[in-house]
């Protein structure tokens, strides 16, 4: 079963987990989450670092919230690139959704490319409140 680690600034990484585990109703093991509260971005980087290399060379995903932003840089700057470990920015809930429900069907990069996909397809812009979105509901 695949690993994820959530680095978000401030409490919104443990917000979302909280809120896709009661959509989903399953615990989420194996699943970490670290803020960027209160730490540089060198600690922040050897937090990710300490829990990546404690997952002992298994696959996973890393989650962060904003592009470019403190916590992105910190995974970047983790250590060495980790085989099977894909790495995703701009998480949101119906991604946390999607690798809830599918984490024991995916390698770690294919399921990073699939939850950027989940990712954009709960982005919808519709015309006024009532309206069904394009293509369905």
């Amino acid at each position: 079963m695949l690993r994820a680690l959530l680095v978000t600034h401030g409490e919104l990484g443990r917000a979302l987990l909280a809120t896709a585990q009661g959509i989903v109703g399953v615990p989420a093991e194996d699943i970490e989450v670290l803020s960027n509260r209160e730490l540089s971005r060198e600690a922040l980087a050897r937090l990710v670092d300490e829990r990546l290399a404690a997952w002992g060379g298994a696959e996973g995903v890393v989650l962060t919230d904003l592009f470019g932003g403190s916590c992105t840089q910190a995974v970047l700057g983790s250590g060495p690139p980790r085989p099977g470990v894909g790495v995703v920015c701009g998480v949101n809930l119906p991604m946390l959704v999607d690798f809830l429900v599918n984490r024991g069907k995916y390698g770690g990069a294919e399921m990073a490319a699939r939850l950027i996909d989940k990712g954009r397809a709960g982005v919808r812009l519709l015309s006024r409140c009532g309206d069904a979105p394009e293509g369905g509901a």
